[in-house]
């Protein structure tokens, strides 16, 4: 059973999982099987360390174990609290009961993952018979352990993994090599969900004796099967289709981050500021696929300093999805008046800029009045360096769900989308100028003209492949826009403490596993050492 449980909401978890079994029993499932710690919630983070909150975990396993008959099996993820310690365990429940349980030996340290400090490593396998098979159970990490298996005929693997495409990739190969040396089928059941730091895929699958997935669930969706034993053997091709690309699951990541995270708001709805963006756009059309037309709408702020094009881009766009658009004008002798103070002392970037921050104060009221959730449509690549090139530059909101995601990705998600369509969702004149993009900032190349397709490759090389700064260098990337990207991404350290909420959607994401000083003067820093 691929569920979603929210972390510390052990109520709402039980009621779940719950139903998911009586869904079960309905189907004839015998053998039913969630997720690790589905009862807590996976990311429940401190909470683990509260006693009540673990005493009702307990209680909660009690209340689903009523549930089970005497003729079915239900295998399920809890906390398990002991005089010991605290361990991530697989409870075994039958006829009303529970009758053993796992303990998951491999706690992970590295990166995001925080089990380790809360959770202590079990030790040894755990068996039981059921139906003349003999079953062995699996927690996660366990399954790329490099140590000879005990003999079974079925393995189940409670999971609760990342979404990650290196590490899809990675879990997919572990389990049909691992069903081919042990000769077994194994059943592979991932949490689906958003937690605090990261985004759960689902993507729960059957690998047959053969090393062959024979049956894959939905990414990114609750989801559920029931299959028999002769089913896992003889199917060679998952019921459900991958995704085609790294795009498409992107796409459905950001997708669902949106749908959970706007759903668990008072408002229900989101706002969109729209400033001409490509962004913008694109996080405009997913939100609406993700929670429908009627929830989602975008505001347009006018004022003196914008093109009449891009507001006709604006409506274009707006009126080619069927959206729904306000339009603000910035017109007004308290704005003019406080930016005309300035006089002869200012420029005109300064008169927009404060413009903008006007703009985005107004994006947060508007989206009060129209009791919606503000949005902002930053990406990777402008929180990375600090450009302040539109109103969302200023607009800091508590979602931000391209923060994680580079520039170049945005675009490759843009005609993705258009390719799926079938249609120019996004105009091919708007693509065009995204990939051309060119910035001049005082901070970049010595104020010369930068390619943004260039900064996007030189902080990818960097941030998520690690690359030291004369690797990047003997590349062919040119030594001064290289040097000035850096020192500029380690200077807006502090500044990116503002951040709103996204899970990780790169291989290391800011404000969880990019961690860097804040408190050096990286101007001074001799930024090839690095």
């Amino acid at each position: 059973m691929q569920v979603s449980s929210i972390g510390g909401d052990v109520q709402s978890n039980t009621k779940r999982i719950i139903d998911a079994i009586h869904v079960a029993q309905q189907n004839g499932a015998e053998l039913i099987i969630f997720p690790e710690l589905c009862v807590s919630g996976y990311g429940a983070d401190d909470l683990f360390l509260k006693d009540q909150f673990l005493d009702s975990c307990q209680w909660a396993l009690s209340q689903i174990a009523a549930h089970v008959k005497p003729q079915e099996v239900v295998l399920l993820g809890y906390p398990e609290k002991t005089d010991a310690g605290l361990y991530s365990s697989i409870a075994i429940m039958t006829d009303g009961k529970i009758v053993g349980n796992h303990r998951k030996t491999t706690i992970p340290s590295e990166k995001f993952c925080t089990e380790h400090r809360y959770f202590k490593s079990g030790e040894g396998s755990t068996t039981f018979d059921f139906k003349g098979l003999r079953i062995g159970i699996l927690v996660s990490e366990e399954i790329f352990l490099d140590v000879d298996m005990v003999d079974c005929d079925l393995f189940c693997c409670c999971s609760a993994f990342p979404w990650s495409r290196e590490l899809s990739i990675e879990r997919e190969q572990c389990l049909h090599s691992l069903s081919r040396t042990t000769n077994a089928p194994i059943v592979y059941v991932n949490h689906v969900g958003v937690t605090r730091d990261f985004l759960l895929e689902g993507s729960s699958s059957i690998t047959n004796e053969m090393g062959k997935t024979s049956v894959l669930l939905k990414f990114f969706e609750e989801d559920s099967v029931v299959v028999s034993m002769n089913q896992i053997k003889y199917h060679d091709h998952p019921i459900y289709p991958k995704p085609e690309s790294y795009k498409q699951e992107l796409y459905w990541a950001i997708k669902y981050v949106m749908k959970a995270f706007i759903e668990q708001t008072p408002e229900k709805k989101m706002l969109v500021l729209m400033d001409g963006t490509l962004n913008c756009q694109v996080i405009l059309y997913i939100a609406m696929r993700a929670l429908g037309a009627d929830n989602v709408s975008g505001l347009y702020i006018s004022s003196r300093f914008d093109s009449p094009k891009i507001q006709s881009q604006v409506k274009a766009f707006m009126d080619n999805l069927g959206a729904k658009l306000y339009v603000w004008e910035l017109e007004n002798d308290l704005v003019h008046g406080f930016i005309g103070q300035g006089g002869h002392i200012v420029d005109d970037v300064w008169k927009k800029e404060a413009c903008d921050r006007f703009k985005a104060a107004m994006f947060i009221s508007v989206a009060k009045l129209l009791q919606a959730f503000p949005v902002n449509s930053r990406h990777k690549t402008e929180v990375a360096m600090g450009v302040q090139e539109n109103i969302s530059s200023f607009a800091f909101t508590e979602f931000m769900p391209l923060s994680d995601v580079y520039y170049a990705q945005v675009i490759g998600l843009a005609e993705c989308i258009n390719k799926y369509k079938k249609a120019e969702i996004f105009s091919y004149e708007k693509l065009e100028y995204s990939h051309n993009l060119m910035v001049r900032k005082s901070f970049l190349n010595n104020g010369e003209l930068a390619k943004v397709s260039d900064i996007d490759e030189i902080l990818i090389l960097y941030i998520e492949r690690s690359q030291s700064v004369k690797q990047i260098i003997n590349r062919g990337y040119d030594k001064d826009l290289v040097i000035s990207v850096i020192r500029r991404l380690h200077q807006e350290e502090p500044n990116r403490v503002k951040l709103g909420f996204c899970p990780t959607l790169s291989l290391r994401s800011f404000q969880k596993d990019w961690l860097f000083p804040p408190l050096v003067d990286w101007n001074n820093i001799e930024i090839t050492n690095l």
